[in-house]
């Protein structure tokens, strides 16, 4: 999936991802490939994104942000 996350500055990571992982407000939680469509409001912790299985973890530090998922796009604005 196709994975954009921004912030008021830059744009800090723009490729593809197999997996991520968010910290929700009630939780973390993963998104995989073709998951539903859905918009989630983000809290404090780390995003951390996988670009294949055998690749290092990508990790982002947060302290919120929203995070929209829609035909393996997903957009993370900080």
């Amino acid at each position: 999936m196709q994975v954009t996350i921004i912030d008021f500055k830059k744009i800090l990571y723009q490729d593809i991802a197999i997996s991520i992982i968010a910290p929700g407000l009630n939780g973390y939680f993963q998104i995989l490939e073709n998951h539903a469509s859905f918009i989630s409001v983000l809290g404090y912790g780390l995003i951390k994104l996988s670009k294949s299985f055998n690749e290092k973890i990508f990790k982002i530090k947060i302290n919120g942000g929203f995070l929209r998922v829609k035909n393996n796009f997903v957009v993370v604005i900080l």
